[in-house]
């Protein structure tokens, strides 16, 4: 088994959302300079262009350890807990594939005092968002009733720093038997049960959690706002002062034609990973990025429309049975 280093970022991806990825790790270039960074790949697609260009490592099924997270733990809502086990780094710092790094984000790093730093949020959810966004309150008072979940800071996982191991694989494998006995209760895939998961440990004295201002979602602010605080000045990211976040389109997505949400940091960092990987600037560099969009929206729409047919199908009232009585 290969030493484990002490640090390093891994960035979450799929097939739908690997154009995007190629830009987060143009951003952490960019502002962290020469970290190391590991994909964490859902799907069998070719990541090699990142490879080649800024020597990212990849965890997929085909290097993984343990059988249960290769089995399991593959998927919307639950990708995202295999670093806690299959990280190259002892600490990580884990994104999402549709944000932006902004600034020095590794200031918030304090392993000293944490083991696992989220975000903080600007505001409380009331009961009627925690039942939306996170979990059901009547049936996890009742399955977990010892669980305090009233005025606790849930946060969006997008942004999260880590430390490898500090669950157990036991632990885990009992929430993901949970997730499918009873598939209301946590919301949004692991929005809910790692909030849980995190803030049950830290109740229980099993891990030291704490909470930095460090990610931005973009839908919850205005426009007009979020194009003043990252803004671009001749045509580079210029953060101001010691401004330093995480940019989380968790609405709309930032592609390169959008008019639906500000995405000028996306398209910055996208055109710096084709530059690097491929050479290609200009009108060359936006007809390959327009590419990218065109086979994400075509994946995308295509998911989407499976999902449909799917819950349709198994919707459908089963043809009732005759019993045909012989004398």
């Amino acid at each position: 088994m290969q030493a484990i280093e002490d640090f390093g970022i891994i960035v979450i991806c799929c097939n739908q959302d690997y154009s995007f990825a190629k830009g987060v790790c143009a951003s952490i270039r960019h502002f962290l300079g020469d970290v190391p960074i590991c994909l964490l790949v859902d799907g069998d697609f070719s990541v090699a262009d990142a490879q080649a260009a800024y020597g990212v490592r990849v965890i997929n099924r085909q290097n993984m350890q343990h059988d249960l997270l290769k089995k399991r733990s593959f998927g919307w809502g639950v990708t995202r807990m295999i670093a806690f086990w299959e990280s190259p780094f002892k600490h990580f710092l884990i994104l999402d594939a549709d944000v932006a790094v902004w600034g020095d984000v590794l200031k918030y790093k304090n392993f000293q005092d944490y083991d696992v730093i989220i975000d903080k949020p600007c505001y409380g959810y009331a009961n009627e968002a925690v039942n939306e966004y996170f979990f059901d309150t009547t049936a996890l008072e009742k399955f977990f009733p010892d669980f305090q979940w009233h005025d606790r800071p849930f946060v969006c996982p997008a942004v999260l720093y880590g430390t490898r191991d500090i669950f157990s694989l036991e632990e885990y494998a009992e929430i993901l038997d949970f997730l499918d006995a009873h598939p209301g209760v946590f919301k949004y895939g692991d929005m809910g049960f790692l909030n849980f998961m995190l803030f049950r440990a830290k109740d229980e004295g099993r891990l030291r959690l704490g909470q930095a201002d460090m990610q931005f979602l973009v839908p919850d602010f205005d426009r007009q706002l979020v194009e003043q605080r990252f803004a671009m000045e001749n045509n580079l990211p210029a953060p101001q002062g010691d401004d330093a976040t995480v940019i989380h389109w968790c609405g709309p997505k930032p592609t390169v034609f959008t008019n639906k949400t500000y995405a000028e940091p996306m398209k910055f960092f996208r055109r710096q990973f084709l530059l690097k990987a491929t050479g290609k600037s200009g009108l060359d560099a936006e007809l390959a990025l327009l590419q990218e969009d065109i086979v994400r929206n075509t994946r995308v729409y295509s998911g989407k429309a499976k999902k449909k047919i799917k819950k349709l199908l198994m919707a459908k009232p089963k043809a009732p049975v005759h019993i045909t009585q012989t004398v």
